[in-house]
């Protein structure tokens, strides 16, 4: 069987925002306002998501940022 890395694995929002323990609204808030959040994937109009590792190393760095 062929197992992917989950590393690269393709969050939607809403897998998204429970990865990050967030709401839906507030994870786009975050991608709004926050220069630093890895920038969405636009696969269509209604079909958006956040590649999984990009969004470890930004935790990565804001953790390293608050010490």
């Amino acid at each position: 069987m062929n197992q992917q890395d989950p590393r690269g694995a393709i969050l939607r929002p809403e897998q998204a925002a429970r990865y990050l323990g967030i709401t839906k609204r507030h994870l786009y808030n975050i991608a709004e306002r926050d220069s630093t959040f890895p920038r969405k994937i636009v696969f269509s109009v209604r079909c958006v998501g956040w590649r999984r590792e990009a969004i470890d190393l930004w935790l990565q760095v804001k953790e390293g940022s608050a010490a």
